[in-house]
């Protein structure tokens, strides 16, 4: 058989030399993360992770159970801090990810395009590799504790698979049916990681393995074992309702009692009702900025090889370009239809693109492979020389080669986490000189995942009762409080989202003698009389406070003096969240300040908020209110800040 005798050409050198590759190309990578590895807990969900792996907690929706599992057990392995060792997950899967990921695309290289030499196989695959891991989605991913490095792991396991079976396929081996079930139950187990957009890749995947099998190796028997495997991988969410019956210390979505809300967390069913509220315009405006994500990590250059690498990988490896087309296309809709936040800083929104990110480079491969042929070709038929033939080789390997390394020296400054403890310091800062067992209320999650981590983990402030308030609507969330926090029975909590019960709630509790702190937001100004600065936070008084005294507001402005987080300004250029915390922590405490009559301070904190966010119309808007003149910060000034904040944006 043609296709047949293409897999058996193959000698024992090309594949060892494919092996060398691969296993060096993802010693490298890990290398390469491990030095720039985040050493402590990190902003939003790796924080959370990090803990619940820890206390073998559920973690938020769907509640990654094969993510808290094998984390637990990873982290058990004595090397450095609890939080280097849960971030190491992220650095060896993404690692791991690129190694087979080669392996499997210098084969088909060499079986498909009909490479001649290791060269030939293996250049084409560094440059995608290369591209890929140090985009910002990648690379991000990489260096901190979340689920989307082992996911996209996960996802590269099954290319292997699928490898596999097509190559025993063809071969007429009868192992491809092994393939085949250990793919089946990836495809189960991987649902257990993040299921969103492990299911965006799967059709894909099943259409290629019914294109590939051959009838006598996939017969009715194996199709029954793929199907009660997956179901068995599937069933690593049971690990969910088990554990909520043992009442660990963390348990998101669960009561005391597994029931129907907690499956009902898993399968995220609030978001059924915004899906179908999505019209087709809203669908195609965020496809397209999907579209302008990707095109910003890979840029044009390599976009375009990319366009031609499906044109040459087309006639020799169809099956393939039809799964890479296929997961590209799923990732997009899955993600165009659950999340709304498209934002260049949105971590997040990255980690759901790494399959399509996956894909663009296996697509990259068959573009440089044609460039590479393409410039040999001319080389020999019309440069005579071979002097005029090397350096053009010289000239135009190292044009891809930059092309290849853009995306990881535009991206270094934030993807390096290895000195970045901005997360940290604002979190330990928060909580350090709060009075004993008090009560912590805040407005968001961020905050509350990086508490989560420092507290579960690192042993924080154990006797602080931290409150989410976006949670309280929420009967499980009630219920879970009130297990934990028995103290609290006796007064009413909020049930429902009503703005002022929340804060009705947190005045009771100070009336009633609890130490109460509470993060202040723009929609607080009701309670402006009971708030008092204390750091980060502000205190709540049993009663009103008309006027600050000067001793408190010389703590407060020793706190930021002596503050890492705050006196961190060139660091946190390079990170989105701490910007993002840094400047809406000062915006709020002006608001406070403007509110209390205090205009000189507040004029002061609006203007270092303007500093890191000159085009906020809000903060603008109140530092004239404080300084009608413009002051110090003029009109020009600010322009001259627009342009400067532009600069930094365009070198990102």
């Amino acid at each position: 058989m043609q296709i047949s005798s293409q897999w058996t050409t193959n000698d024992s050198t090309r594949t060892d030399t494919v092996w060398l590759f691969s296993t060096g190309f993802f010693v490298v990578a890990l290398a390469f993360y491990v030095v720039t590895l985040s050493h402590t807990v990190f902003w939003w969900d790796s924080g959370e992770l990090s803990a619940n792996a820890n206390v073998l907690g559920i973690a938020h929706r769907p509640g990654f159970p094969l993510y808290v599992i094998f984390a637990h057990i990873f982290g058990l392995i004595p090397f450095g801090s609890y939080f280097y060792r849960i971030n190491f997950i992220s650095a060896a899967a993404a690692a791991v990810t690129l190694g087979i990921a080669g392996y499997i695309w210098a084969q088909l290289v060499t079986t498909r395009l009909k490479a001649t030499s290791s060269w030939e196989t293996l250049a084409p695959v560094a440059i995608a590799l290369v591209a890929l891991g140090g985009t910002y989605t990648y690379w991000i991913q990489a260096v901190r504790a979340e689920v989307y490095a082992p996911n996209i792991l996960l996802i590269a396991l099954l290319l292997a698979c699928a490898w596999r079976f097509e190559r025993d396929s063809q071969m007429d081996s009868p192992a491809a049916g092994r393939w085949f079930l250990a793919a089946a139950f990836l495809s189960g187990l991987g649902m257990g990681m993040h299921h969103a957009t492990f299911a965006s890749v799967l059709p894909s995947f099943l259409v290629f393995f019914i294109a590939s099998h051959r009838p006598r190796r996939l017969g009715l028997n194996t199709w029954l074992a793929g199907a009660a495997l997956a179901i068995l991988g599937l069933s690593i969410y049971l690990y969910m309702p088990l554990r909520a019956h043992q009442n660990p210390a963390l348990n998101w979505g669960w009561t005391h009692v597994a029931n129907a809300p907690g499956w009902s967390a898993v399968i995220a069913a609030d978001s059924y009702k915004d899906i179908a509220q999505t019209t087709p315009a809203q669908l195609l405006a965020r496809i397209a900025a999907i579209g302008a994500l990707i095109q910003d990590q890979y840029q044009w250059g390599l976009l375009m090889f990319a366009v031609v690498g499906m044109w040459r990988w087309w006639n020799r490896a169809r099956r393939w370009v039809l799964l890479s087309c296929g997961m590209l296309l799923g990732d997009i809709l899955v993600t165009a239809a659950l999340v709304s936040d498209f934002s260049e800083t949105n971590a997040d929104i990255h980690g759901y693109l790494l399959p399509a990110m996956l894909a663009v480079a296996f697509l990259t491969v068959g573009g440089a492979f044609a460039l590479s042929q393409m410039l040999t070709g001319l080389a020999r038929r019309y440069l005579p020389t071979r002097g005029i033939r090397r350096t053009l080789w010289i000239a135009s390997s190292a044009m891809v080669v930059l092309l290849a390394l853009a995306p990881a020296i535009i991206y270094a400054p934030f993807c390096n986490l290895s000195r970045n403890r901005l997360a940290h310091d604002f979190g330990t800062e928060s909580i350090a000189s709060l009075r004993p067992n008090a009560i912590v209320i805040l407005a968001g999650t961020n905050w509350d995942f990086v508490l989560r981590g420092l507290r579960y983990v690192d042993g924080w402030r154990p006797d602080l009762t931290v409150i989410n308030r976006d949670l309280l609507p929420a009967a499980w969330y009630r219920a879970w409080l009130l297990e934990k926090h028995p103290e609290l029975a006796s007064y009413p909590i909020p049930s429902d989202s009503v703005r002022l019960q929340p804060r009705l709630w947190a005045k009771n509790l100070a009336a009633a003698g609890f130490p109460v702190y509470w993060e202040f937001t723009e929609t607080d100004h009701d309670m402006i009389s009971q708030l008092v600065p204390a750091g980060h936070l502000f205190e709540v008084t049993s009663k009103p406070v008309d006027v600050l005294g000067p001793g408190l507001m010389a703590d407060q402005e020793e706190f930021e003096r002596k503050s890492q987080f705050y006196g961190a300004a060139e660091r946190i250029t390079y990170d989105y969240d701490a910007k993002m915390v840094w400047v809406l922590n000062l915006y709020r405490a002006g608001m406070y300040y403007e509110s209390r009559g205090l205009l000189g301070r507040a004029k002061e904190l609006y203007q270092r908020a303007l500093s890191f966010a000159p085009d906020d119309e809000k903060i603008f808007a109140g530092y004239v209110r404080c300084a009608p003149d413009h002051g110090l910060y003029s009109l020009s000034s600010r322009l001259s800040n627009l342009g400067k904040s532009g600069r930094r944006r365009s070198s990102s």
